[in-house]
């Protein structure tokens, strides 16, 4: 049961955008990105101080230097990419649509309602012994509203047939687009470019980035300062 949930859980997470990724996936963007400032909704509404990059920045470093030299190259996080995608295809090939509509229509009338839809969240919850993840929950409740496309507030077989197929397609091709933006952020941060980054330059990448969202200057991104650099970097890259 646990194991289905947390298959749910994750398929939930990808199709409605939420932040329920792989560790290494989260740690090989942190390479030139502020934490918070493109992970999910909990991320999004919360402040974040320069102490509290460095730090994180220093945790996924440790992550990614799996040889443990004090360097990232690329082949490390190819390596990191290549485990990853294949943890996608595990949890793919394990998670079965019709399996997951049956747990959530617990009366078996051949529908799920609200109630079933939150008290299988709840069962989730206290599976895990603790209150959900704020990212978890929302991308619960937005698969929900994508399943239920004629805001009935009740979700048929045949509506969740079309987004389970979507949640499974999804789940199997995972990942596998990331290497290009991985490799860019990569260049990106290797300052002095000799194919390595060290955590010196991991920090600077990701203190730069959160120079640039920190517009007042007071060493704390604001979930309203990170929308307003999203909005003002947005306008920018737009044709003359």
């Amino acid at each position: 049961m646990k194991k289905f949930f947390l298959a749910g859980a994750a398929a939930a997470a990808i199709v409605t955008g939420g932040a329920a990724l792989a560790n290494t996936a989260q740690a090989s963007r942190t390479v030139a990105q502020t934490p918070g400032a493109h992970q999910g909704p909990r991320a999004r509404t919360q402040a974040a101080t320069r102490s509290e990059v460095q730090s994180h920045v220093a945790t996924m470093f440790a992550k990614l230097d799996s040889n443990r030299d004090g360097s990232i190259t690329k082949e490390e996080l190819n390596a990191l990419d290549t485990k990853r995608e294949q943890r996608a295809e595990q949890r793919a090939a394990r998670f079965d649509p019709a399996k997951f509509f049956d747990r959530l229509d617990a009366n078996h009338d051949g529908k799920v309602t609200t109630a079933e839809a939150q008290a299988a969240q709840s069962q989730h919850v206290q599976s895990k012994g603790g209150k959900p993840a704020e990212a978890h929950a929302t991308a619960f409740g937005g698969l929900f509203a994508r399943a239920d496309t004629n805001k009935d507030g009740v979700i048929t077989r045949a509506e969740f047939d079309v987004v389970g197929k979507q949640m499974k397609a999804r789940m199997e091709h995972a990942g596998m687009a990331r290497g290009g933006m991985e490799t860019r952020m990569f260049d990106t941060a290797d300052a002095n470019k000799d194919g390595r980054i060290t955590l010196a330059e991991m920090q600077q990448a990701a203190l730069s980035r959160f120079d640039r969202l920190d517009l007042n200057h007071d060493g704390t991104v604001s979930p309203a300062e990170r929308q307003q650099a999203h909005q003002m970097f947005k306008g920018s890259r737009k044709p003359q």
